[in-house]
């Protein structure tokens, strides 16, 4: 993809790729900065979750039901059990079934993409810092217990540790940059590249 398709787009002048080497905070693990619930919502939700990961890690052997099962969710993660079992050829139990023996080894998860702005969160930033590397690992793990960081990664490249924050505005961003990163010493380097717009995010394209 880096190859072909931004080469054919005479409007992108240069590309810079790098590989992410490990993962402090993102992905399944979540935004630990989105409190939009209460501590007792959030047990509420835990007591009462469909999936237990109990078997999470163990091997799992997909078939072609399986792939028509997951294609149909990746374009709409509500999509429901008649629905899937239409794209699928199962009964809806069977459905039902094999979606509890998928989450629960991890094979699949449900996650939910919510734009910051709209819970008051409009100061977006990628930051790229240099890090000795005896000290990667614990400065990554420190990034990822602050609630402005929503990732957190170790990465090739001229820098080897990448975070994208969010705050809720430029002197909640400044405070970061000086109090929370300022007392992480075996920073040496950072560059902060503040988000103007973003058109795509991990679910769908933004409206304009």
């Amino acid at each position: 993809m880096l190859l072909h398709k931004p080469a054919r787009t005479n409007r992108v002048l240069s590309v810079s790729a790098h590989r992410t080497l490990h993962l402090f905070v993102g992905g399944r693990i979540g935004w630990a900065g989105l409190a939009a619930l209460s501590p007792d919502q959030v047990a509420h939700l835990a007591g009462a979750r469909l999936y237990r990961r109990r078997g999470e890690g163990e091997r799992v052997v997909l078939g072609s039901g399986d792939q028509a099962l997951l294609d149909a969710l990746s374009v709409d993660g509500r999509t429901g059990y008649a629905d899937l079992a239409a794209v699928t050829g199962w009964s809806e139990s069977t459905v039902t079934r094999r979606m509890e023996q998928l989450c629960s080894a991890g094979a699949l998860f449900f996650d939910m993409d919510v734009l910051p702005a709209l819970l008051g969160y409009r100061v977006e930033a990628q930051l790229w810092m240099s890090v000795p590397p005896a000290e990667l690992d614990a400065t990554g793990r420190a990034l990822a217990g602050h609630p402005e960081v929503a990732f957190a990664g170790a990465t090739t490249g001229p820098t080897n540790l990448t975070a994208s924050i969010v705050c809720r505005d430029d002197a909640e961003l400044y405070r970061y940059l000086t109090d929370s990163l300022g007392a992480l010493p075996a920073i040496r380097h950072i560059e902060t590249g503040p988000i103007i717009r973003t058109v795509k995010r991990a679910g769908a394209v933004l409206p304009v």
